[in-house]
């Protein structure tokens, strides 16, 4: 996201000493280590951190890094000061995406995805229907008007938190048991909630993965300098996301559908340069949009650093300063993050394996977390409820899905739940199904 020049209203030429303010907060897609790292001597970069943060451990790291900056970031005024003199701000996490637009002079509608899906349809790039909602009324309203089945979640969501989709009547209740309030003019919805049909992707390459795929995207100069697609495993109830694969194996011209389908996304969002990450589901002759997020996707920079050995950091940090960008990327193995999910109805864990368990197992490259027992879980947590995250490598695809069947396995039999009543919870449906394509069938 470029910082115009106060006079001419023209984004700065880059040079090798650029300024680039980073508005750091949890769960950034990069690091600051990374951040720091990719910048090495031709970025300066200043690491701008929320004082009204519940801990200052980012804060900390940031400044033993790079200069640092401590601002309230509900002052406008005081994070212009912050940036001041930047030639660029961004940021990789996802709620920052709005600041970090005001701040760069480029205000978008990021944090608002029932907006973005309104310009995405009147752009012709989404055929999906969608609707505000603020009541029972206005739910079966749009329910009736666009059919099921539909999701309804928040506008400002991140990470798949609080994503509901209804099929069916029992559904659209238990959404409204769940989330509504009865007051003497009705049944009110949070605020902020909003419906859109959900689109159903084509055939996906192989069973263990989703219909849907995500794109990276790296705009520079106002164009797409680079761009490359991910596949998605197998999503777990009701549209939680379970891990990203790669390389893909969508074939080249469904990569290319889909690749075209997010750059006219992006130009209908009129997104200046930068990383961006915009998930879509490929389909016979029209893939459609299922979100467009503001940033360099999650888990993707080291993805990609175990399958190629490229810094995809670097990438990042020239196209947000509008400098040329090349991928470089030849993949020398293929590469899956899990990201194993408790079943729906599982509030408490009773019994879980052991991280040395997961780590022994052929190729596994990292376990970064294994949930204990006593640990609480809730499917509306969305990726925040991951109860165990692996990475694993293999020669190629084939032998890349026998490990994944093994870990799953492994994670599904080890793994027990009690329910918000206390009872024992048994849920296979999801890792049963992943763990059976063991051989590709």
């Amino acid at each position: 996201m470029n910082a115009p020049d106060p006079a001419s209203g023209v984004p700065r030429e880059d040079a090798p000493d650029a300024l680039l303010a980073v508005l750091l907060g949890e769960s950034g897609s990069l690091t600051p280590v990374q951040i720091a790292g990719a910048a090495e001597d031709t970025v300066r970069v200043r690491f701008v951190v929320d004082s009204g943060a519940v801990h200052d451990g980012l804060a900390t790291v940031a400044e033993a890094l790079a200069p640092t900056v401590r601002v309230d970031f509900t002052d406008l005024d005081a994070c212009r000061r912050a940036v001041g003199g930047a030639d660029a701000v961004t940021t990789f996490v996802d709620g920052l995406c709005p600041l970090a637009a005001l701040l760069s002079g480029t205000p978008g509608l990021w944090g608002r995805k029932d907006l973005q899906r309104r310009v995405l349809r009147g752009a012709g790039v989404s055929r999906v229907r969608s609707a505000a909602l603020h009541d029972e009324t206005s739910l079966r309203r749009f329910a009736a008007q666009a059919g099921r089945p539909f999701v309804v979640k928040p506008a400002d969501g991140v990470s798949g938190r609080d994503v509901w989709l209804i099929h069916d009547e029992p559904d659209l209740d238990r959404f409204l048991r769940a989330t509504a309030t009865r007051t003497a003019d009705g049944v009110v919805l949070p605020t902020g909630m909003f419906a859109e049909q959900y689109v159903t992707g084509g055939p996906a390459p192989a069973p263990h993965l989703a219909d849907y795929v995500s794109v990276e995207l790296f705009v520079t100069g106002g164009r797409t300098g680079a761009a490359f697609v991910t596949d998605r495993l197998l999503p777990e109830r009701p549209c939680r996301e379970t891990g990203l694969v790669l390389p893909t194996s969508l074939d080249p011209q469904d990569q290319a559908a889909v690749t075209a389908c997010a750059t006219r996304a992006l130009r209908a969002l009129d997104t200046p340069d930068g990383a961006y990450h915009v998930e879509a589901k490929p389909r016979a002759g029209h893939p459609d949009i299922v979100e467009v997020n503001g940033r360099l996707g999650g888990y993707i920079t080291r993805l990609v650093r175990y399958g190629t050995g490229t810094d995809l950091a670097r990438t990042a940090l020239d196209a947000v300063l509008s400098r040329p960008v090349d991928l470089g990327t030849t993949w020398h193995r293929a590469v899956l993050v899990l990201l194993f999910p408790a079943p729906p109805g599982a509030a408490r864990i009773t019994a879980a394996p052991t991280r040395r368990e997961l780590a022994r197992l052929p190729g596994v490259l990292a376990v970064d977390q294994v949930a204990g027992v006593g640990r609480p879980v809730d499917w509306r947590a969305g990726a925040a409820g991951t109860v165990a995250t692996v990475w694993i490598g293999a020669d190629d695809h084939d032998a890349l899905r026998a490990r994944l069947a093994d870990a799953v396995a492994l994670l599904g039999e080890r793994f027990a739940y009690d329910d918000t009543a206390g009872r024992a919870l048994r849920d296979d449906n999801w890792w049963t199904r992943i763990a059976t394509t063991r051989n590709g069938t």
